[in-house]
């Protein structure tokens, strides 16, 4: 193993990291905004005067701003594989992938905890009534 595999391992595996994570968290994200959508929906179906329900736009917003992240995520982890893969012909196989696969996975163990917060805000922007206008009214107030 040479230098340049050992610094694209690194290198590479510290980004990808990071882009898999965000990712994930945005598919999970967007997977609550369904969730939330199709409860808000059948709440408004049983009783449409019923009070506490989440607006739709809300949860449309929050959806349209997850998945434009998913696919910015994963474009540039896409386009960075095709990248190193093209370029420096980088193999995920012996120890520069062992290496890349345990930068990754620390990576990706360092950040979790800001994703879990991440997807919790989501959650409550889904989930909880008036949620999202508080904490837009708080954003405003703030700047």
């Amino acid at each position: 193993m040479n230098l340049d595999t050992l610094s694209i391992a690194l290198v590479w595996g510290t980004l990808s990291g990071y882009l898999i994570l965000r990712t994930l968290d945005s598919l999970l994200a967007i997977l609550f905004c369904l969730h939330g959508l199709l409860m808000t929906r059948w709440k408004r179906l049983v009783n449409k005067a019923a009070p506490g329900q989440i607006r739709y736009g809300i949860i449309l917003n929050q959806m349209l701003r997850v998945t434009l992240y998913g696919l910015l995520f994963w474009f540039l982890l896409k386009s960075g594989h095709n990248f190193v893969q093209r370029v420096f012909h980088f193999s995920y196989q012996g120890f520069g992938g062992l290496l890349w696969g345990a930068l990754a996975t620390i990576i990706a163990g360092y950040f979790v905890r800001t994703s879990w917060r991440r997807l919790i805000v989501s959650w409550k922007i889904t989930h909880e009534f008036d949620y999202a206008e508080k904490r837009q009214r708080t954003f405003q107030l703030k700047g």
